[in-house]
């Protein structure tokens, strides 16, 4: 096994001073009393259709994540699951045995919806699908690819739910013929002076350039309700074919894509008051957090997972068990 460098020891020591011991007691022993709760089915004519990826360091995270948002969505969910190509065989059936009617597409299938589908409106796309180049990427068009209704919940496996997300499942429910992309957690603005803002695989100043478009600075795909009709392969194949590529990025490729289609169509925001995703203190308001990044990831453990505990999250699990 590979030895952690210098600045990783560092790292972990100052998350240990801010957080305490217990981050390492949740971290490395209480986060798998998930794998020790009750299944909850999955329901295919559910109104919220929940798409996930996993990777193999985040997969356990990903049961908190939807198991948290089972225990405040009483109608329950539809789920489709993507693994990354590092995820170890036997996830799968953990993950088939947790959420009953899981649907775990096969990634011959989806090669062929992609051969068939995608690569005649955005070859690029397409390619740097089978490339495996982004896997949030990936997520995009699988989710793209298997999306049964029109609207859909998109969503990472580092967010908690705390409260019934009454706002998100409101937006489930087509209203009206509005052409945005969707509702979508929105971030802290960073400086207006900085150039570049970090958050996106493409340069702003390209982008608004070629094509009068600005990125907008505050959003976040870790948590979005996306309306299906606002994804434009064509356009998104085109703007990445001309502009280049930032290296080092390769997991804000899914950002990168849904800004643009919010640049151009419009978007809306998730309040912050309930929806965090940068530091802030969790209150009784809040419904959700998106622990994003490397240094909020510490407070996922030392954090949300204790409080969804205290909230009664296993209790209410066995409520829903068939």
């Amino acid at each position: 096994m590979k030895k952690p460098s210098l600045p990783v020891l560092k790292k972990a020591y100052r998350q240990v001073r801010q957080h305490g011991v217990s981050l390492l007691v949740e971290q490395l022993l209480r986060r798998k009393e998930i794998l020790s709760s009750a299944p909850v089915r999955c329901h295919p004519n559910a109104r919220l259709e929940v798409h996930m990826q996993v990777c193999h360091r985040d997969w356990l995270n990903a049961i908190w994540t939807l198991k948290s948002l089972r225990a405040q969505c009483t109608d329950g969910f539809s789920l489709f699951l993507y693994l990354d190509v590092n995820v170890p065989p036997p996830v799968r059936m953990i993950f088939e045995t947790h959420f009953p009617e899981i649907q775990v597409p096969q990634p011959d299938w989806l090669e062929e919806q992609v051969r068939l589908r995608l690569a005649p409106i955005a070859p690029l796309i397409a390619t740097l699908w089978r490339t495996q180049h982004s896997p949030t990427l990936n997520k995009m068009v699988n989710a793209w690819i298997c999306a049964q209704k029109e609207r859909l919940l998109y969503l990472d496996p580092d967010v908690l739910f705390f409260a019934p997300p009454g706002e998100l499942l409101a937006d489930v429910q087509p209203v009206g013929s509005g052409n945005s992309l969707g509702l979508f957690n929105a971030t802290r603005l960073p400086p207006a002076s900085l150039t570049d803002s970090g958050a996106f695989c493409v340069s702003e100043a390209e982008v608004q350039q070629n094509y009068h478009l600005t990125l907008p600075r505050d959003f976040n795909a870790g948590i979005g309700i996306i309306h299906r009709k606002a994804i434009d392969w064509p356009f998104i194949d085109e703007v990445l074919s001309k502009l280049r590529w930032i290296p080092d990025r390769k997991l804000l490729w899914d950002q990168t894509c849904l800004g643009l289609l919010a640049a151009r169509s419009g978007w809306n925001r998730l309040d912050q008051k309930y929806y965090l995703v940068d530091d802030g203190a969790i209150n009784s308001k809040t419904v959700a957090a998106h622990y994003f990044g490397r240094d909020r990831r510490a407070a996922f453990y030392a954090e949300g997972i204790p409080l969804v505990r205290r909230l009664g999250l296993f209790a209410k699990l066995k409520a829903f068990r068939p």
